[in-house]
């Protein structure tokens, strides 16, 4: 297995064809819905995107645009009743899917019309960074989908 620059261990994630037409390989991971938590969200995706076969930019790609949806999470979104955010990265076929759940109900906002502005631009930016971006939203739940393909 490869390893996403800049982070040690790794994550088992199949890669067998035939594995992974049969049924997408899967692994979860909860999270405390804290900015600490924010690393601990990167190594985990990126050492899944580094065992999926991600070269070493769409690994940075990745793991940048899971940042931002973690962040978001973290951010806006509520935790569940123990403090944590839910985390998965599903495998199928050449697409490397990223999941994050908080347990708030989104609300969107307005972007701010100053290009200084830090806020409001999150969603635009994962779009650029991966090749499908997903946003489900019901009273009690958020959750954003990632999904890049492999080169």
């Amino acid at each position: 297995m490869r390893r996403c620059p800049r982070s040690p261990g790794l994550v088992e994630v199949p890669t067998s064809v035939e594995q992974q037409a049969a049924s997408p390989a899967t692994s979860e991971l909860r999270l405390p819905a804290r900015a600490s938590a924010l690393g601990a969200a990167r190594k985990y995706v990126g050492e899944a995107a580094a065992a999926f076969g991600l070269d070493a930019e769409g690994c940075h790609e990745f793991v940048f645009a899971a940042n931002e949806a973690v962040t978001n999470a973290i951010r806006h979104g509520a935790p569940d009743e123990q403090g944590h955010i839910q985390l998965a990265i599903a495998v199928q076929a050449d697409r490397l899917t990223f999941v994050v759940r908080d347990y708030g109900t989104f609300v969107p906002s307005i972007p701010e019309n100053s290009s200084r502005s830090e806020h409001g631009r999150g969603f635009a930016l994962m779009a650029r960074l991966v090749d499908e971006v997903q946003l489900s939203s019901e009273p009690g739940s958020t959750t954003v989908r990632l999904s890049k393909a492999r080169a």
